[in-house]
């Protein structure tokens, strides 16, 4: 009997998509938004869909249209760019660009949003009230144009995101499983690292909750992400104080650099006091001007749950073992909710202790069984 050949990355991606993190049902309506230098990977979820007997449809987004369009529009209503709203009850899947993102940059933070974010109030709420379910895959993200920028190997970064995007989100919830029953008891954390980071914070009353990239309609969750896993523990206000010194770089693919290393944060009373960068830190001293004194806070813990991500940019903070600390100028919201200000500063290798015991020391996997 002959050997079925084997499958291709696009093909071993689209069936994980369908079925792991959306569960796709004969019958049901799937749309697939894609920009046109991701269609190798848009069209395979079209033919897995239609062999699971859904419905697909292929929405293209054209680059040079695109841009054509822009000049002409002069950066445009927001209305010009939107999505279509959503079919209530159905499936919707977002490959986000444009590949040449570069040709954005010098665009106010407002019009760039207007262009890129093509999901607005009226598309969220009609997506809350129809139940569908929404993932924005980001395999299309590591494009050669992005891996110049950042200074990395495009294959390898492509083929990280791949192999991320193939663990099971079971596995994933697995893993979260443990840390969420010893963070429900928890009150305070402490994070320490050899680089000086020293870093008390308390709980909300918000209960820990892991993101493994599967939406929820029931719960109220639209949009999930593939590759996912991460654990997030919401933070008391007021309740931050210490040093938080990063030793992962922080990417940015429209800020100039794109690339930011050494990030130190003080914080008082769980607002960021002061900062320094040992390079790149310029977007995010003007991100914090534009915020306004006093307005940025430290507003969530997370943890890494993904055994698959060690570099790839964007999504470091999902690696196995991964802290970040998330700083924004508001409150912790989801979907819809856009801050001005909002950073995530990893830092691998920390040890953490709970109500003054031992927890996670550096190494550690997020797999690792309950202490």
């Amino acid at each position: 009997m002959p050997r079925r050949p084997p499958a291709r990355s696009e093909d071993a991606l689209a069936r994980a998509v369908l079925d792991r993190w959306l569960g796709v049902r004969r019958g049901e309506t799937v749309t697939v938004e894609s920009w046109s230098h991701a269609l190798p990977w848009a069209r395979a979820l079209v033919v897995e869909a239609r062999r699971r007997g859904a419905r697909p449809s292929l929405l293209v987004e054209d680059e040079p249209a695109f841009f054509r369009s822009l000049e002409a529009l002069g950066g445009g209503p927001a209305a010009a760019f939107a999505s279509p709203r959503p079919t209530p009850g159905g499936v919707r899947i977002y490959l986000d660009g444009p590949e040449e993102f570069p040709r954005l940059l010098g665009l106010p933070p407002p019009d760039l949003e207007r262009v890129l974010v093509r999901h607005d109030r009226g598309w969220w709420s009609a997506a809350r009230r129809g139940g569908v379910r929404a993932v924005r895959v980001a395999i299309g993200d590591a494009t050669a144009t992005a891996a110049a920028r950042f200074g990395v190997d495009r294959a390898a970064w492509e083929s990280e995101l791949l192999r991320a995007s193939l663990v099971d989100p079971r596995r994933l919830e697995a893993s979260a499983r443990p840390l969420l029953r010893r963070l429900a008891r928890a009150r305070r954390l402490r994070v320490r690292h050899p680089n000086g980071t020293d870093l008390t914070i308390e709980r909300a009353a918000r209960a820990p909750y892991a993101d493994t990239g599967r939406p929820d309609p029931a719960r109220g969750t639209v949009w999930g992400r593939v590759p996912s896993g991460i654990v997030v523990v919401p933070l008391r206000r007021g309740a931050t104080e210490g040093l938080w010194e990063t030793n992962r770089p922080a990417y940015d693919r429209f800020a100039a650099p794109p690339v930011a290393l050494g990030g130190r944060f003080v914080l008082r009373a769980g607002r960021l006091r002061e900062f320094s960068f040992d390079r790149g830190g310029g977007p995010f001293a003007a991100a914090f001007a534009r915020s306004g004194p006093g307005t940025v806070r430290a507003t969530a813990l997370t943890i890494g749950l993904n055994p698959a991500i060690s570099f790839a940019p964007e999504s470091q903070g999902l690696g196995a073992g991964t802290l970040g600390l998330f700083l924004r100028d508001g409150g912790l919201r989801r979907d819809a909710d856009r801050p001005r200000f909002a950073v995530l500063a990893a830092l691998t290798g920390a040890s953490v202790e709970v109500d003054g015991r031992p927890w996670l020391l550096p190494g550690d996997s997020a797999e690792r069984p309950d202490r």
